[in-house]
């Protein structure tokens, strides 16, 4: 049931924190039927850049058989919605991709450890031409491009932040520290955050946390692992075909490498940011680390990224010859490790605090999952609750550990 809302009723919402899932809310409550610039106020509250941490640095594959179920699908679909109707696929590399497990056997080409045996190529795809002969043991298809897809997580946030913005959106750069409440934390009252050294209050009728691994700093009772996660950015020698790969990487038979990482395997496409494909490729999750006070204070681990670099060239000769143009890493917001199948999260509604919701904790899909987060929290925040997804296994007070 939504609630009766006159057009007149003024609100004041601040989003903390500038990452995907932030920049999405804020653009769909500015394209929201309830919407009036004239009387409402929209601001995006971001410690450092507009998609500085994990939402700039993912892979930014999106799938409908995504986890959680009752989310996966709308917001897959209203990827591609947004896409069509904003230019995505010249802005943000949006386009649709095949998507495998496969099994590869790692070439030593730095020590030229001669090729591997060659495998039955009919068995697979065709256009996987730029894996080293013989390197593809074998091909699990996961997804086609009628359920799979990708984009540049750092240019689809950046472009909503900017699209937020024409509609009367603001971003302010500062960090917040505190959230005031009501007596009785009955309701909210405000944000406080710090910008050049200065305190500054926000007031707030609706105040959306969405600051992804940050999120517990301002309000405690939400609990998430910060796996943190690398990657590298690669310019190949020539365009890779659409194939989202996970693969399982055997070492080489010559010995040269002994252990071998079997990172994610993401060919893009050019976009505003990069005018040339790219591959990007990902490592495995460490939780060695402590989570940072800032996304701009992420310590990246060179071996960790070279690891990466010497697993992806090892399959691929257009890789091999291509150039490295970033090393990252970044930290996801994780509910808890999950078992196979099993879904957890993310927190996603009202916190049972007057104002106070919660948007975190979408790990490994948030880039999948942002634009349908986006809708149904404006819908929340607009009427009252949501219409466009059910929503109710994703409420946050199924997480919250209690005061």
């Amino acid at each position: 049931m939504t609630r009766d809302m006159s057009n007149t009723e003024s609100k004041k919402i601040v989003i903390i924190g500038g990452g995907i899932i932030g920049c999405s809310t804020a653009y769909f409550l500015t394209h929201h039927a309830f919407y009036d610039p004239k009387i409402h106020s929209i601001i995006t509250l971001e410690a450092t850049e507009i998609a500085g941490g994990s939402s700039g640095k993912a892979g930014g594959l999106l799938a409908d058989w995504a986890t959680p179920k009752c989310l996966a699908p709308l917001s897959f679909n209203t990827h591609a919605a947004l896409a069509k109707k904003h230019g995505g696929d010249t802005i943000w590399g949006y386009r649709n991709v095949h998507c495998a497990e496969v099994k590869l056997q790692a070439q030593d080409l730095d020590h030229n450890g001669g090729l591997a045996d060659g495998a039955e190529s009919t068995k697979f795809p065709s256009e996987l031409d730029w894996l080293l002969p013989g390197s593809l043991k074998s091909y699990e298809e996961l997804g086609t491009p009628s359920n799979c897809g990708q984009i540049n997580p750092y240019m689809f946030t950046k472009t909503l932040a900017e699209l937020a913005e024409e509609k009367g959106a603001k971003i302010i750069i500062g960090s917040a520290t505190a959230i005031d409440f009501k007596k009785d934390s009955q309701g909210i009252k405000s944000v406080q955050y710090t910008q050049n050294n200065t305190i500054h209050s926000l007031p707030a009728t609706d105040i959306l946390l969405s600051a992804g691994p940050w999120t517990p700093k301002l309000f405690p009772r939400v609990q998430l692992k910060t796996p943190r996660g690398h990657s590298v950015v690669v310019k190949p020698s020539r365009n890779l075909s659409p194939y989202v790969l996970f693969p399982n990487i055997a070492a080489p038979p010559n010995g040269n490498l002994e252990q071998i990482l079997s990172p994610e395997i993401y060919p893009r496409p050019g976009d505003r940011l990069h005018d040339f494909d790219t591959v990007y490729a990902c490592g495995p999750d460490d939780y060695d680390v402590p989570l940072p006070d800032t996304s701009d204070a992420v310590a990246v681990d060179e071996q960790s990224c070279n690891d990466v670099w010497t697993a992806i060239k090892s399959i691929s000769q257009e890789i091999h010859d291509g150039d490295i143009i970033t090393k990252q890493a970044c930290y996801k917001p994780q509910i808890r490790p999950h078992e196979e199948g099993e879904e957890v999260g993310p927190m996603v509604g009202p916190t049972g605090i007057e104002g106070l919701w919660l948007a975190t904790g979408h790990d490994e899909w948030g880039i999948q999952n942002a634009p349908g987060t986006g809708l149904v929290m404006s819908e929340m925040i607009f009427e009252g609750a949501a219409h466009s997804a059910n929503c109710e296994s994703l409420d946050p007070k199924r997480f919250l550990k209690n005061d």
